[in-house]
């Protein structure tokens, strides 16, 4: 009853923004119609996030999709994308949030654009793809230079260059975070920099990028703190149409002019002068001039007693540390002080029920409550530092309230399982001149203890009992799937056959229930990967054009195809590859598929397997296997998809196609290309690889010693470092 009164009141709400896109249609005057229009689309679209955001997701949702339909010609509607976007990623459904994060690419709009590729990039994350979005994340820093999802792109490439161990990429990232400044953004507005990190300088001039190209070099003076001046290079980033960038380090501390740090003591301004050749106006060696006002974004932490390590648990009778940076506050030549207050936080228990000694545990949204509350005094640890230090010592409060006494200064009672709070107020900050309030938390710790909770859950819903079933189903086919990879086929097929009878009581339930789409996909999806552990491509294929039938937008058709292709291409039977190139030529046709780019690579594959078959049976002893046919293949994967994975399997292929017919110029000429085009790409260290090889058997073994080395110092924990250091080793050894 709850889902059909829930399901109303979506339909009553759609109807109602129905009726207002009907009167703008009525409308006489076309502009003023479109506006309206527009205006009910983004209404229509924060309302419904406003609903996911309230736990009401099937209106939400309903209401998202409903917006491109109602308002087709609308921007809104790529708006409702994003968001659809979003919250599938969230729910894990990458298939059909990809496609609607695509939609979005369509926009007008810049940022809608550059947000839809941020969100792109992020799924691939979610799918632990980290290449293919790194590669998505950069296509942001080059098309969107000055958007501040920019900004957001390059810290993700820098995480993701991190968490691969590749340092110096990594860095290299990192130090661009900040850099993207908007270009419509209001210039007479204070530009705030972050004291003690490198500043940079953003020009747009375009005849910048004529001199560059005539390989005259530009600069930027910046004046800071105590007469200092540094005098920096511009360089091109993004399309390099006209917007070129610089970069200083900072420093509290004094330096001296032209040592390659800017001076910026805390509350100065930073000065910028560019000299402009030659204006639209026609005026030669003009000066521009900005300048942008120095802050310190505070942070606060509790520490161990070696004041190195951020802990979350303080225990009681224990010196807890607490450290604030905030160079802000650096006011002096000698160690200056700052303030912090520090809180112990409660929650309240319920009563004990009648016949029970212990209360239970506090709700998890019950608020917390200041116990008790002291001011403490931190110094900063050297001059010139801007790091504050101090520490509080927490008192357990005596069962006895009797004996409760005034504690020193530096001293807070709490109770097991408070928490203490640290609170400072940063006046100046990158954000904004408005104070905010930065704080640390930790968990009061006496000993500890834990309350066990059982939490028996139990349901009779039939989308419950059937996504029980589902699970089930597919639990029987990766077992099945384990049978058959170790040749037990007929416990791979018993396998099959159970799961194929939870299926069936799946579907049962939706012909008497309404279950969610989802689960009737994945039932479909289960059903065929049942099918294929048994080796019957036609119940398989029979099953993938019923889903098709039922739900011609479904996402997982593609999928069902690759399943099958792949199943088909390693039948002995002849004809089977072919047969395989067909299903994948099928995807190829979809009008929407995430799997075109590995069709086309798997195309090259089989190819390529037809081509040493063809070749093995020839009557000539000494026939080579013709890849020609397979290459072009993998040219139109890597050229026609290049952010997806296969991009770079298909350039590797490539490389070693022309390696082996000694076509070296060709082979460098593609390396080159992709480490230009593919800066974040993982696998850049295994075309370093294939060049130091190219360069080795040129005859150039200093060069060939150069690409090895580089491997390992930008790629040390790479695919391709051990058999760098092993190539490496060897040209050591017959030097």
């Amino acid at each position: 009853m709850k889902k059909v009164l829930m399901i109303a009141m979506a339909a009553v709400c759609a109807a109602a923004f129905a009726q207002e896109a009907k009167k703008d249609a009525k409308a006489a005057d076309p502009a003023k119609a479109a506006a309206q229009a527009e205006k009910r689309a983004e209404r229509m679209v924060k309302t419904a996030v406003g609903l996911i955001a309230e736990k009401e997701e099937d209106r939400g949702v309903g209401m998202l999709e409903a917006v491109a339909r109602m308002y087709p010609n609308s921007q809104a509607k790529y708006s409702a994308a994003l968001e659809l976007g979003r919250y599938l990623t969230g729910k894990r459904d990458f298939e059909r949030a990809l496609i609607e994060l695509k939609k979005a690419l369509s926009a007008t709009n810049d940022e809608t654009r550059a947000e839809s590729l941020l969100l792109q990039g992020d799924l691939f994350v979610a799918k632990n793809q980290p290449g293919e979005a790194a590669m998505v994340f950069r296509r942001i820093t080059q098309d969107f230079p000055t958007s501040d999802f920019a900004n957001d792109a390059f810290f993700k490439i820098g995480q993701i260059h991190f968490a691969a161990g590749r340092w110096a990429r990594a860095s290299e990232a990192f130090e661009m975070v900040g850099t993207a400044v908007p270009a419509s953004a209001d210039t007479n507005s204070a530009v705030l920099v972050e004291s003690g990190q490198r500043i940079y300088v953003h020009v747009t001039d375009k005849d910048l990028a004529v001199l560059a190209a005539m390989g005259e070099k530009s600069k930027v003076k910046l004046l800071g703190s105590d007469g200092d001046e540094e005098v920096v290079e511009l360089a091109a980033f993004g399309k390099g149409d006209g917007d070129f960038i610089a970069s200083c380090k900072t420093t509290v501390a004094p330096s001296a002019k032209g040592d390659g740090v800017l001076t910026v003591r805390g509350k100065d301004d930073v000065k910028v002068v560019y000299v402009d050749a030659n204006t639209q106006s026609g005026e030669v060696n003009l000066n521009r001039s900005a300048s942008a006002s120095t802050v310190s974004s505070a942070t606060l932490t509790f520490l161990d007693g070696a004041m190195r390590q951020k802990v979350k648990g303080v225990f009681v009778d224990q010196p807890a540390f607490v450290r604030l940076r905030d160079l802000d506050l650096d006011a002096t030549d000698g160690k200056d002080k700052a303030k912090v207050v520090v809180k112990s936080m409660y929650r309240e228990r319920p009563e004990p029920a009648p016949g029970e000694l212990v209360a239970p545990p506090p709700p998890p949204d019950a608020p917390w409550l200041v116990r008790s509350e002291v001011e403490i005094d931190l110094e900063e640890v050297e001059p010139r530092a801007g790091i504050f230090a101090g520490r509080i010592v927490t008192r357990l409060i005596p069962a006895d309230t009797n004996k409760i006494v005034q504690l020193p200064p530096g001293e807070i009672y709490a109770n097991a399982e408070d928490k203490l709070v640290a609170e400072y107020t940063d006046a100046r900050h990158l954000a904004g001149v408005k104070p905010v309030q930065r704080t640390a938390e930790a968990v009061v710790l006496v000993g500890g203890s834990t309350e066990p909770q059982s939490i028996v859950a139990h349901a009779s819903e039939a989308t419950v009992q059937a996504k029980k079933l589902l699970l089930e189903a597919q639990l029987l086919q990766k077992w099945g799937a384990i049978f058959k990879e170790v040749g037990l086929m007929d416990s791979a097929s018993e396998k099959s056959a159970e799961g194929l009878k939870r299926i069936s009581e799946v579907f049962d339930l939706a012909s008497r229930n309404t279950l969610e789409r989802s689960v009737i996909e994945s039932a479909y999806e289960t059903r065929w990967n049942l099918f294929l552990v048994r080796n019957d491509l036609k119940n398989a294929v029979d099953t993938c054009n019923a889903l098709v039938k039922r739900f011609p937008d479904t996402p997982l058709a593609d999928r069902a195809f690759m399943q099958i292709a792949m199943a088909r291409r390693e039948e002995k039977a002849p004809g089977a590859e072919d047969a395989a190139i067909a299903i994948f030529n099928a995807i190829l046709g979809l009008p929407v598929s995430q799997l075109k780019a590995e069709a086309l690579y798997r195309i090259g594959e089989t190819l390529e397997t037809k081509a040493r078959k063809a070749a093995a049976n020839s009557r000539n002893r000494h026939a080579k296997p013709d890849f020609s046919a397979a290459i072009t293949a993998y040219s139109r994967c890597a050229e026609g998809y290049p952010s997806s994975a296969f991009a770079g399997e298909s350039y590797k292929r490539m490389v070693d196609y022309y390696v082996s017919i000694k076509s070296f110029s060709k082979a460098t000429e593609i390396i080159n290309r992709v480490l230009e085009d593919y800066p974040d790409a993982p696998w850049l260290d295994e075309m370093l690889l294939k060049w130091g090889v190219i360069l080795h058997r040129q005859g150039d073994r200093e060069g060939a010693v150069a690409k090895f080395r580089q491997i390992l110092e930008e790629y040390p924990g790479g695919k391709a470092a051990k058999q760098a250091t092993s190539f490496l080793k060897r040209l050591e050894e017959d030097e």
